[in-house]
């Protein structure tokens, strides 16, 4: 069932995005004109069960006819258990069908879609998890199935061979011939759960299954298809059993599911999907945890770095995680998500980022209630903006249900303007650390109109004296031994420097939370302990003192006492505030065992 948006009810949720008429104050960046982005149509979609009107948005696709299709789930009226939904809509947000998957095998499988594509042929194939009873012990397995552009059902399967206690399809690629290669997020409770990729053919009948035992477990979280048939994959593993930490790694794996090249030495992970650029190369989004600092970077497919792009600028301090990138003409997008503290002063949760071909901010859009969550595979991109797919949790009076909503964007094409380069300077004129101590620094192009480019990944850099102070290629000063020496940074033929005093002094406190990685089961709750540590190596407990926000709600939420809540099955990060420090812990949602007689 579905029913128009009331764009009246901002509380409820925030349909227009308006741009930022103010643009970055104090920080000399160009301040967008005041314009209104055009909403095309919104929907919510309801369930039509008597009493459980729940149904969950996951993903969405553009599809060949301009129209799209999204999936997710629901609660079916029969057989009164939970099921995958697939909706077809035109170009006007018009449903043209509706399916609810049902899957018998004995007794009715629960099932849920996490993906949707739109193959060669134009058909519609969609992966997820569907429950399977066959081993005793129920456990979920990968579950795909293919509609016709009309949704009639050609065929469906399950993939039940790899030892998995929770497997899912989570990423599908076509490749040139129409097989698909898929992977999702895998599981075990006692035992090494490895990646996986499993290949099927266009009737979806297995050609090979593979693990990838790089650690203890891991899973790929990105996947994208390369000019030979083969994939390359970003992950995150742990080494041992009861490793607290995830480690990012990149792979390049053939057609035949053999491992060309891997990184395991990865330490920044890949945040958003991995997307084609047009010169043939790759695009990630990064994460250094170290600077705290989100960048582009392009490799090819030897997995050799082209190159990297700073978003570390001022105009970027709300944000709190990148859900998707997306090239375009002269540029990128971002869909991200706001820092709690911007949602607190008045900003909505997510927005639109325009970036230019150095990725620097141009104009941004605000949208989005406190309460609508998304993933990456809810944001689909067209020649003109976005189709966002998410769920909203609806408090009736008489308990909690959820609301599919999709929301069509049209963003404005608009080239940004070519200014000349004027000069060349560091964000802040000198810098202060302890032996030992590390700092990123930014460094940023003024041209003539007085717009300001972070050009910090862009720059090349030298130091006076690496025996006092040291600097990397993205500009990471590092302090070795007392004294005063000068770091330069050169861009376009203009040079810069900045004065770096090094010291003895102790280095600073340290905070952190009892875990780095946290997992707990649908409908279970677990409580986080925040500590921070003096100059003195004294440490004290300041979880009542944190502020504590989640990722993605819709897997799990986190109250203001560090109190965690497992709502449905993924992945999600905590980020955790104190006095300015801030630290990041994975959160693994999984379903509960359910005992049969």
């Amino acid at each position: 069932m579905a029913k128009e948006l009331n764009l009246n009810k901002l509380m409820l949720v925030t349909l227009a995005i308006l741009m930022l008429s103010i643009g970055w104050p104090n920080h000399g960046y160009i301040a967008a004109l005041e314009e209104e982005a055009h909403i095309e149509w919104s929907r919510i979609l309801e369930g039509n069960h008597p009493l459980y009107k729940s149904v969950s948005g996951y993903a969405a696709t553009a599809t060949s006819d301009g129209g799209y299709v999204a999936v997710g789930d629901k609660y079916c009226e029969t057989p009164d258990e939970n099921c995958s939904y697939v909706v077809k809509l035109n170009s006007s947000g018009e449903i043209l069908w509706e399916r609810e998957m049902l899957y018998y095998d004995y007794d009715y499988e629960e099932n849920t879609a996490f993906t949707v594509i739109e193959t060669s042929d134009g058909s519609i194939l969609v992966g997820g998890e569907i429950r399977d009873g066959s081993y005793g012990r129920p456990r979920f397995v990968p579950y795909v199935f293919r509609l016709s552009a009309d949704g009639e059902l050609l065929w469906q399967k399950y993939y039940p061979r790899m030892p998995y206690y929770q497997q899912s399809a989570s990423n599908i690629q076509e490749t040139s011939n129409g097989d698909f290669v898929i992977t999702g997020g895998g599981w075990n409770e006692y035992s090494p759960s490895p990646a996986y990729l499993l290949k099927i053919d266009a009737n979806g009948d297995e050609l090979w299954s593979k693990t990838y035992p790089i650690g203890y477990s891991g899973m790929f979280s990105n996947i994208i298809l390369t000019s030979d048939d083969g994939v390359i994959v970003a992950g995150s593993r742990t080494l041992e059993e009861y490793d607290r930490v995830a480690l990012p790694y990149l792979l390049k794996i053939n057609r035949n599911g053999e491992v060309v090249w891997q990184k395991t030495a990865e330490t920044d992970s890949v945040t958003s999907t991995i997307v084609s650029s047009d010169d043939g190369n790759y695009i990630l989004t990064r994460y250094n945890p170290s600077t705290q600092a989100y960048y582009l970077q392009k490799i090819n497919e030897a997995g050799d770095i082209l190159w990297n792009k700073s978003l570390n600028s001022s105009a970027m301090d709300e944000i709190e995680s990148i859900i998707r990138t997306q090239p375009v003409d002269e540029g990128y997008v971002l869909f991200v998500q706001n820092k709690p503290s911007s949602i607190e002063n008045g900003k909505s949760r997510y927005q639109i980022i325009l970036l230019d071909e150095n990725a620097v901010p141009t104009k941004k859009y605000q949208f989005g209630d406190l309460d609508l969550g998304l993933g990456k595979n809810g944001v689909t991109t067209y020649d003109q903006g976005l189709l966002v797919t998410g769920t909203v949790r609806i408090n009736t009076g008489q308990g909690y249900r959820n609301e599919m909503h999709l929301l069509k964007i049209s963003i404005p094409n608009e080239g940004p303007s070519n200014p000349e380069l004027a000069r060349l300077e560091f964000q802040q004129p000198e810098l202060k650390l302890s032996v030992g101590q590390s700092a990123a620094t930014v460094v940023n192009a003024v041209y003539s109109d007085a717009s300001v480019t972070d050009v910090t990944y862009s720059s090349i850099y030298d130091s006076l004296d690496p025996s006092i102070a040291s600097v990397d290629a993205f500009g990471n000063i590092t302090g070795n031994s007392p004294g005063t020496t000068w770091i330069k940074a050169a861009y376009e033929g203009l040079e810069t420097r900045i004065a770096v005093n090094v010291t003895d002094a102790k280095a600073p406190g340290r905070f952190y939370l009892d875990s780095e990685e946290y997992s707990l089961s649908i409908g279970t709750e677990l409580d986080v302990a925040a500590y921070y540590v003096n100059d003195s190596g004294l440490p004290s407990k300041v979880t009542q003192d944190a502020v504590f926000s989640m990722d993605d709600p819709s897997i799990a939420t986190i109250d203001e006492y560090g109190n965690i809540r497992g709502i449905r099955p993924g992945i999600t990060h905590i980020t955790a505030t104190y006095n300015g420090a801030t630290y990041r812990a994975s959160v693994w949602v999984v379903r509960p065992y359910v005992y049969h007689q």
